[in-house]
């Protein structure tokens, strides 16, 4: 791999490390105003977005295979948190982060410490994460069109791994998109219940019926399509870190295995896992008798 080639590869994600930087602060600075350190989660989303946007202005050319590796991300991030912020908005901060403020300050860290520290390990933290996570969008639009000393290559068509990616990616949103629709349809039908905890409805139907996270789900199936996408570009397989992180992230750390810490002490949840996959859909299992 050439130096020059080099340098393309670090300038995309350099800039976008920028930009992000310069988001977070703002958003942490908001945060310290309101006092909710769980805005960044209504971000997440966005912060794909920015990487999307920057790496698209940044790349000559703007061809329809740059404007499809742009479009993918900044359709799926505009989605998420416009839906998480319908969502979240007006319901104060997130239980999650009370409970790390509150062991905050029991090892003696004050409030304005506390949201000190947040910025690194929580704002900083989840810019790493977008960074990371968004290798394909940056490492497909600098292969995209690369400038060497005798030849310039740069990619105007959509190949065939591209529109397999986009297919990918389409099954994914669906799968993303319907399940949060489906969830806040039985949220609302159930607002009203005040029986005990253990007793709570179970969302067991439509997707739901196949897989216990469609959306968890779709989300990492859009990020390996864009992973495709980014593999019509040369070196573009050099960007899997980025769908498996996503997947790593969605089934062992902040999604499935944290939202079901607490939901599988109900046993209508721990039937609903016994029939129903974690993650990939499949049939549900029959109950025995």
């Amino acid at each position: 791999m050439s130096s020059d080639l080099l340098a393309n590869l670090g300038l995309y994600p350099g800039n976008s490390a920028l930009v992000l930087l310069a988001c977070l602060f703002l958003l942490w600075l908001i945060s310290l105003k309101i006092k909710d350190a769980s805005i960044i989660d209504i971000f997440w989303g966005m912060g794909f977005v920015i990487v999307a946007l920057v790496c698209f202005y940044m790349v000559p050319g703007k061809t329809g295979y740059q404007k499809l590796l742009m479009a993918l991300p900044v359709i799926w991030g505009l989605r998420l948190s416009l839906y998480l912020a319908r969502r979240n908005l007006g319901h104060g901060q997130d239980p999650r982060y009370t409970a790390m403020q509150k062991r905050a300050e029991k090892q003696g860290l004050s409030e304005a410490r506390w949201r000190q520290r947040a910025f690194f390990s929580i704002f900083l933290g989840q810019g790493l994460l977008i960074l990371l996570v968004s290798a394909p969008v940056w490492v497909g639009m600098a292969q995209s069109y690369y400038a060497g000393h005798n030849s310039v290559a740069i990619i105007t068509t959509i190949g065939p791994l591209a529109l397999l990616g986009t297919c990918v990616w389409l099954i994914g949103f669906l799968f993303e998109a319907i399940g949060d629709w489906q969830l806040k349809r039985f949220l609302k039908k159930n607002k009203d219940y005040d029986g005990p905890y253990e007793d709570k409805p179970v969302l067991s139907s439509g997707l739901w019926k196949y897989t216990r996270h469609p959306n968890y789900f779709g989300d990492a199936l859009m990020w390996w399509g864009i992973f495709l996408v980014a593999c019509q570009a040369p070196m573009g397989w050099m960007s899997v870190f980025g769908p498996i992180l996503m997947t790593y992230l969605l089934v062992k750390v902040s999604g499935k295995a944290l939202l079901e810490r607490k939901l599988k002490k109900r046993p209508a949840y721990q039937d609903y896992i016994e029939r129903t996959s974690g993650f990939l859909p499949r049939r549900p299992k029959k109950k025995p008798g």
